[in-house]
């Protein structure tokens, strides 16, 4: 019984980590419907992890579970995009100063393939918003905070289908890559204010045009 049970939560972990991976990557976008079904199939699984991986997103407002066994990416106002980009702002400064810390060199190579692949990837938008994560997130995981990761991974989840909807996926990529190359320059030089002045431009830069977006379709 006790092997069983762990089973299942392992399950449920790797359906909830895939599930929020592709919205965090716009594979799955605001106002897109998905039956419960089709995702249990989708994974090869019975429905009761995916049920329980969608009640977590769901408890986190980032997915709403429809009445017919539907689920759709949860939907955000400007005022609730302005409130993600003050925090954002906040928590991955915070994260990017700690990685500047304790990043190995090693893995600044890696940074590297990653700024050349969003580079090749322009005029592929989902390619793009995957590397776009990858970068980002790869710098955030060296922060040594599981705690801090976990929670801007949340708050990506709930904006990353609106970054590639109103910016990626519809406006000319040279300022995103401008930054992304300065995020870059900062960690072979070590330089925590050029890395934050980037980040920040990068976020500020993309929720800006968002949130106008917004505005006007409400």
């Amino acid at each position: 019984m006790i092997l069983e049970k762990i089973s299942v939560k392992t399950m449920r972990q790797k359906v909830y980590d895939q599930l929020r991976d592709k919205i965090i990557s716009a594979e799955i976008l605001p106002g897109e419907s998905i039956s419960l079904r089709d995702l249990a199939k989708g994974f090869g699984v019975s429905l009761m992890p995916v049920r329980e991986a969608l009640w977590q997103l769901e408890s986190e407002k980032i997915i709403v579970i429809e009445s017919n066994k539907r689920i759709r990416v949860n939907s955000l106002t400007a005022k609730e995009m302005e409130e993600a980009l003050r925090l954002r702002i906040i928590l991955e400064s915070l994260a990017a100063e700690r990685s500047c810390d304790l990043m190995p060199e090693v893995e600044i190579p890696k940074l590297k393939r990653l700024v050349e692949s969003m580079e090749a990837s322009t005029d592929r938008p989902k390619i793009f918003m995957r590397k776009n994560t990858q970068f980002h997130f790869t710098i955030y995981s060296h922060a040594d905070s599981p705690l801090l990761f976990e929670t801007i991974e949340r708050l990506c989840a709930r904006v990353g289908p609106y970054v590639y909807s109103y910016v990626i996926g519809k406006q000319e990529l040279s300022l995103p890559m401008k930054c992304h190359w300065e995020m870059f320059e900062g960690f072979v030089e070590r330089n925590k204010k050029k890395i934050v002045e980037s980040l920040q431009k990068d976020l500020e830069t993309t929720a800006r045009i968002i949130i106008s977006s917004l505005e006007a379709s409400s």
